[in-house]
């Protein structure tokens, strides 16, 4: 299973680039989880936590496009290092802001400052390795290595969170993140071999018309699949704290990203032959049957086994998602057409944040899961819509 991705590892300079992503991507499941513990810790609000939360990763959706175009012209170096900097310094303001007791619109303005210069990693990471492969069933494999790094920054990243919040403090919590996200984003701009080169003004290339309607609703499935694991998190905080084992949370959602980091492994190793819109339809569907037990749940080991289940169907969703793209979209748009997709996913966090801890502070944790389970059907639905109505006639790929 494994000898693909050994394969990938010893293509020049992709080991050292993908070990800076992950690390760079380290704050993508810090910031939010270590806001919402900080915030709801400060001002007992789980509704608060979570829209501040949620302003960080809508911040970080609007500008994922505007930095795609910015690299595509410039190279990734500059926009990396800057960004780095800048999300660590407007972390840092956070906390003391927190610590001074600042008004809510004051909060909202950094956590927006925030999310909204932190690089976009997994998108240029995605696209050093289009550099480096171009298309064909090697960045398929590439793109399924990529999901299973996502899930060890969603493994380690609410451990280490919970951890130091529960431990040290909160405000030890952030500080990590942001650290983290500059030492990644450092490491990530040092490595010119592999960064694609700016293409400086459009030579009339680019031109080539997208499918958005096909993006538009694969970008509205990323967006259900981002609101999912936003709504979960906010739940599953409020559910072990309900429980008194706060810090477990994090093992908790760890176990979740480590279902969806194996089943991201097979996935990426299978030779499929079934279509890849079949795979997307099938994925959406587990994921809202596996979503289903979630309200009934009433201790933190079930939900854990629960949760890994949920886990299973993430992966390999997104992987679907990645590779519907790569199919239906021309090879000179296709990193454009990815940063729309991860937009989908990360502009969904919010909203999932939001909701989620409205429906927390009404109904209570266990109540809340009906909001994922909705989002999942939600999803299934999309993903039937896109394969029906919006899949282009013409293919750019096969896998």
């Amino acid at each position: 299973m494994l000898k693909p991705y050994f394969h990938l590892m010893r293509r020049r300079g992709a080991a050292s680039f993908f070990a800076a992503g992950i690390l760079g991507r380290m704050p993508i499941s810090m910031i939010g989880l270590g806001i919402v513990i900080l915030i709801a810790q400060e001002s007992g609000s789980y509704g608060l936590a979570g829209a501040v939360s949620g302003v960080a990763v809508i911040a970080g959706a609007l500008t994922g496009p505007i930095q795609g175009r910015l690299v595509d012209r410039f190279g990734q170096r500059g926009l990396i290092l800057i960004g780095s900097v800048a999300c660590t310094v407007g972390l840092a303001v956070l906390l003391v802001a927190v610590r001074a007791d600042a008004p809510t619109w004051v909060l909202y303005v950094l956590s927006f400052i925030a999310g909204g210069t932190r690089p976009q990693v997994g998108s240029f990471v995605r696209a050093r390795w289009t550099h480096l492969l171009g298309r064909g069933r090697a960045l398929q494999t590439a793109f399924a290595l990529e999901a299973v790094g996502d899930e060890v920054v969603f493994i380690v990243g609410p451990v280490l969170v919970t951890t130091l919040a529960t431990q040290a403090s909160p405000y030890a919590a952030l500080s990590a993140a942001g650290v983290l996200g500059l030492a990644g984003g450092i490491w990530l701009a040092l490595l010119r071999a592999s960064d694609p080169p700016g293409r400086g003004k459009s030579d009339g290339t680019e031109q080539a018309p997208l499918p958005w309607l096909s993006i538009l609703l694969l970008s509205l499935i990323g967006l259900g699949l981002g609101a999912t694991l936003g709504g979960a998190e906010v739940i599953t905080v409020a559910f072990t704290t309900e429980k008194g084992q706060a810090g477990l949370a994090g093992v908790v959602l760890a176990i979740w990203a480590f279902g969806s980091l194996l089943a991201g492994l097979w996935y990426g190793s299978v030779h499929w032959r079934a279509p890849v819109e079949r795979r997307l339809l099938l994925g959406t569907i587990a994921l809202a049957i596996t979503l289903a037990p979630l309200p009934w749940v009433n201790s933190i080991p079930l939900l854990g086994a629960v949760l890994f289940c949920c886990g299973m169907t993430i992966a390999p969703t997104m992987v679907a998602v990645t590779a519907c793209v790569e199919e239906w979209v021309p090879p000179q748009r296709l990193t454009e057409a990815i940063t729309w997709t991860v937009t989908g996913i990360l502009l969904g966090v919010a909203p999932g944040n939001a909701a989620a801890g409205h429906a927390v502070d009404v109904w209570g944790p266990s109540d809340a899961y009906w909001v994922p389970f909705g989002v999942g059907i939600a999803c299934a639905l999309v993903a039937a819509a896109s394969i029906t109505f919006a899949r282009p006639k013409e293919r750019f790929a096969h896998n």
